[in-house]
């Protein structure tokens, strides 16, 4: 792949987004929306690409970027990325907008994009659109250190939101929606998953999160 082709295989992202972009991209539909991912793994090489354009290679090099690359892709434009270390490299983010009468939107203040933005979040997303500083209104991502499960130490604020609201739904969380994880939460999920007859493992994993994103 070219570092000006974009990948939107889904199934290159992590396997709990992948999961909760599903689930989104389903109600986006549902709600009358027509969604297009843009993008969702994005290699190093590309996002060295993505970093040159408005930027001196004398920038890149003093930002991070390799010598040999800053010289191969500086160049002039506006800049449309501002760090190198963009969750898309961690497959974990993906770029996505609304197409309406066959054409792509990228208006954050089209009413399409803003229906996107509401359930991505309500998803668990974090939307770049809310961004208090250079906003991406295509952008969602699950940035953290998890992997194959969502737990106490390996979560995220947006997540945690989203697995609290399910089980107060379904009658095993008390506390409050706040993102922070805690005890309580793991106690709460523990008793969701004994009376489903599961392991009491304090975590959400494949299954659990497919089951949980449907009671939101």
């Amino acid at each position: 792949m070219a570092v000006t082709d974009q990948c939107r295989d889904k199934k290159e992202l992590n396997v709990l987004v992948q999961i909760m972009l599903a689930a989104a991209l389903a109600e986006i539909k549902r709600q009358g929306v027509m969604p297009l991912v843009v993008e969702t793994y994005r290699p190093k090489e590309r996002q060295y690409y993505l970093y040159g354009q408005g930027r001196t290679a004398a920038q890149c090099r003093a930002a991070g970027v390799p010598a040999a690359k800053a010289k191969k892709y500086a160049r002039s434009g506006n800049k449309v990325t501002w760090t190198l270390n963009s969750i898309h490299i961690q497959r974990k983010a993906v770029d996505v907008i609304p197409v309406r009468g066959g054409k792509a939107i990228w208006s954050a203040q089209d009413k399409d994009t803003k229906k996107i933005v509401e359930i991505m979040t309500r998803y668990g997303f974090e939307a770049g659109a809310n961004w208090a500083n250079s906003p991406d209104s295509p952008h969602f991502q699950v940035k953290g250190s998890f992997g194959k499960v969502f737990s106490e130490k390996k979560n995220t604020v947006f997540v945690t939101k989203v697995i609290q609201r399910a089980l107060r739904k379904l009658g095993f969380y008390t506390g409050a929606i706040d993102g922070d994880w805690q005890k309580k939460t793991t106690k709460a999920v523990n008793q969701w998953r004994k009376s489903l007859g599961w392991k009491k493992t304090g975590s959400v994993g494949k299954k659990a999160l497919k089951r949980l994103l449907k009671s939101i």
